[in-house]
């Protein structure tokens, strides 16, 4: 049985010889080593998030929820370092200050998130963290009959309507502009994915973004006095607090950047709702068939895209080189590379 994933559709339409050495499919090759960026700050969010739309501790006490969703972040966390240090016993003093801002920004993100969230989430979970393999149907006769399409959502909700959509954490540097998400392949492919496995409708898809960072406090001057800078981490609530617990009122000279504040509302989280209507998930599903054709095909043709965004972060770009200058492409695999034997063993984590 021939798996596709959601990896693969992505990695084969940007590069194909870069999908070629690293896909599960193909040659399978990984760097050496632990990755860079081995303390995954997505993941260990993503672990937190679990934990706090879990539909067993929904009901339940939203005080110890909380605790709970910590922990999963923090026990994470953990096991990142763990598996970093069996391979590399000696955290150097940059990684070990990263590994500790990255955990208290997490748990940060997480308090505040939860505070935010009361008055947001309306709805029920359903199911997290749900893998799925679905059959790719119109296979039947080819040589890639049989094959199955395998990824995981981050969560099945139910609004007040009664209408399920799945949801998309992310955690970012920047909150971009969301036009593109209705194109998203991705998130439209787990839609036409899980509305297969569950044969219910699934009425699109829920982008859930925070932001990394946590508001505090608004800066303090030199001069003793608190900063109207705009673009300082703080926000209305942290705002009125620091003014009311020096002054017992809110000064005139404050109005202006108070009143901003007020305005931008909480820019650290994002929610954008795609709708997904049943044509888009057809056409969806006619994609992944004709792209596992070619994925496929005995007779694939495999050659480089080499663009600045594609070749700039590519785990392959020195045996790449070498391919195309007549080197040693075998004995660059043979030291730098091995062929992947778990989940464990994945490409870095691009930056932001």
């Amino acid at each position: 049985m021939q798996i596709i994933r959601t990896s693969d559709r992505g990695a084969f339409k940007r590069c194909r010889r870069s999908w070629d050495l690293g896909s599960k499919i193909r040659q399978n090759y990984v760097i050496k080593g632990p990755v860079p960026k081995p303390l995954d700050f997505g993941t260990a969010i993503h672990r937190g998030m679990e934990s706090w739309y879990n539909p067993l501790q929904w009901e339940w006490d939203r005080e110890l929820r909380k605790t709970l969703s910590v922990a999963a972040f923090l026990e994470c966390q953990r096991e990142q370092k763990a598996r970093y240090l069996a391979e590399m016993p000696d955290m150097d003093e940059e990684l070990r200050k990263d590994f500790n801002e990255r955990t208290e920004l997490g748990t940060g993100m997480l308090q505040h998130y939860f505070h935010w969230s009361a008055n947001m989430d309306q709805f029920i979970p359903k199911m997290v963290e749900i893998e799925f393999e679905v059959p790719i149907p119109g296979l039947e006769g080819t040589y890639a009959e049989g094959a199955v399409y395998q990824g995981r959502v981050d969560a099945l909700m139910e609004d007040l309507k009664g209408r399920y959509w799945i949801w998309d954490h992310k955690t970012t540097a920047r909150m971009d502009p969301t036009a593109h998400l209705e194109l998203d392949e991705q998130c439209g492919s787990y839609a036409w994915a899980l509305q297969l496995m569950l044969g219910i409708p699934i009425e699109g898809v829920v982008y859930n973004e925070l932001y990394k960072g946590v508001p505090g406090p608004p800066t303090v001057l030199k001069n003793g006095n608190f900063s109207k800078s705009k673009s300082q981490d703080t926000s209305y609530e942290l705002y009125f607090q620091a003014l009311m617990e020096r002054f017992e009122y809110i000064p005139d000279e404050y109005a202006d950047i108070l009143e901003t504040f007020r305005l931008k509302g909480n820019e650290y989280f994002r929610r954008t709702q795609v709708h997904r209507s049943s044509e888009e998930l057809r056409t969806q599903g006619e994609r992944i068939r004709l792209e596992a054709l070619d994925m496929l095909d005995p007779n694939i043709r495999i050659y480089p895209n080499p663009t600045k965004f594609n070749c700039q972060n590519c785990m392959f770009r020195t045996p790449c080189i070498a391919m195309n200058d007549g080197s040693d492409v075998k004995w660059i695999l043979a030291e730098n590379y091995k062929v992947r034997t778990d989940d464990n063993d994945r490409p870095p984590v691009s930056p932001e």
